[in-house]
């Protein structure tokens, strides 16, 4: 474990058995655990004070906490100060910050990896199990004698029926491999010819590509991913080991 991860451990330690057993035992402990490294983490980082007061009147605005009384009112539900509230607020303006100075060297790659899924499509999808139907339907929206939103919403056994037959956008990385193969190859606006996925006969026709770029954005995306992973690592150690050291008292049944 690295210094920080150490600093966590510590004062996980600290922490009187009957606490963590309690924590373990609501699956509230890896919560904890989690938030406890991100906190470590971003512990270096200042915010500024415009900054900070910024987020907590947009927050404020959004929950219609219009006054002190009302915020307050709020902070007694919840359990918190004020100051919890803002130091909740800052995280991920923190872990924002954090992912760029330590992982944005890595986004690029980890960008190329991911690319696939990130790329967004929008299509539209009919499909019927009558192969004689699937190909009706085709021919008429082939030669213009019907709309393909009327016909899947007439006629199409999926899900995508209550949508008017309109997929997207969206990532395809959920689609059949089938579906997937053809839509990545279609030339938007051209009508595919039927073809069968399992039960289904599909009529699909690709509406719109638009395909990823790393951008700063994008920079921004795949960093706090890199970092989000890091702390799931870190996490996952630090619990097995604090599991691993209750079993050896006798604490885990």
């Amino acid at each position: 474990m690295d210094d920080l991860t150490e600093n966590v451990q510590k004062s996980l330690n600290k922490l009187p058995e009957e606490v963590v057993v309690l924590l373990r035992s609501k699956s509230l402990l890896r919560s904890l655990v989690q938030r406890m490294v991100i906190d470590q983490a971003c512990a270096g980082l200042q915010l500024p004070e415009a900054m900070i007061k910024q987020v907590m009147a947009n927050f404020c605005e959004k929950h219609g906490l219009s006054d002190e009384e009302s915020l307050e009112r709020y902070l007694t539900y919840q359990g918190l100060t004020k100051p919890d509230l803002m130091h909740q607020l800052g995280v991920p303006l923190k872990v924002q910050h954090y992912s760029l100075e330590h992982f944005s060297a890595k986004a690029e790659a980890h960008f190329l990896k991911r690319k696939e899924d990130l790329d967004q499509f929008t299509y539209s999808l009919l499909r019927i199990e009558d192969s004689d139907l699937a190909h009706e339907l085709y021919l008429q929206i082939e030669a213009g004698e019907a709309d393909f939103t009327a016909l899947a919403t007439a006629h199409s056994q999926g899900r995508e029926r209550s949508s008017h037959g309109l997929v997207g956008p969206a990532s395809l990385s959920r689609a059949h491999p089938l579906l997937r193969q053809r839509l990545r190859t279609a030339t938007p606006g051209v009508l595919l010819e039927p073809f069968k996925i399992e039960q289904w006969w599909v009529v699909t026709r690709l509406e719109e590509r638009q395909l990823a770029t790393f951008d700063t954005d994008i920079q921004k995306r795949m960093a706090i991913e890199l970092f989000d992973a890091w702390v799931d690592q870190q996490t996952n150690e630090l619990v097995s080991a604090l599991r691993g050291d209750q079993l050896a008292n006798g604490a885990v049944a």
